[in-house]
């Protein structure tokens, strides 16, 4: 291999390992390093991964009164992929992450909601409804608490 072979080589491995770091960086994102205006004030990252094999469209996402997005959930969620969404509740003691996505065009909508209040971090009101949803399930697991809640869902 001649010097010129060799440098275009270590070339493309650097410009490759560069964006690996950047890619793992990226799927890092998690609630307790949020940009926060306060100590303590609540934030949430909430990961989605769609296991199915249809897109899921989005129909809503809220994230209740006080609350503002860092990173809002994408408009289709695709077969096999995973997104995750962040929320900040800049001056509030609570704050809702809510995303609804449609199954398919016209399948059953699945609702992932993310409750982060002191004493009471819940998915209560997250699940799936209308047309074919029996064909469906949903599991999530909630790793961390208020005020920086981290909560992972899986829809198959």
């Amino acid at each position: 291999m001649n010097t010129k072979t060799r440098r275009i080589t270590a070339g493309i491995a650097a410009v490759a390992a560069t964006a690996g770091i950047g890619f793992a960086v990226a799927g890092a994102a998690n609630a307790g390093t949020m940009p926060v205006t306060r100590p303590g004030e609540p934030t949430i990252a909430m990961t989605i991964t769609n296991h199915t094999d249809k897109p899921e469209y989005l129909i809503g996402s809220t994230t209740g009164q006080g609350g503002q997005w860092v990173n809002a959930p994408q408009r289709v969620l695709y077969p096999g992929a995973s997104e995750t969404v962040t929320a900040v509740a800049p001056f509030a003691n609570s704050l809702t992450a809510n995303a609804q996505y449609r199954i398919g065009f016209f399948g059953p909508t699945a609702n992932y909601e993310i409750e982060n209040m002191k004493g009471n971090t819940n998915t209560a009101m997250s699940g799936i409804w209308g047309p074919h949803a029996q064909n469906y399930w949903m599991s999530h697991n909630i790793s961390s608490r208020y005020p920086m809640v981290n909560v992972g869902f899986d829809q198959w």
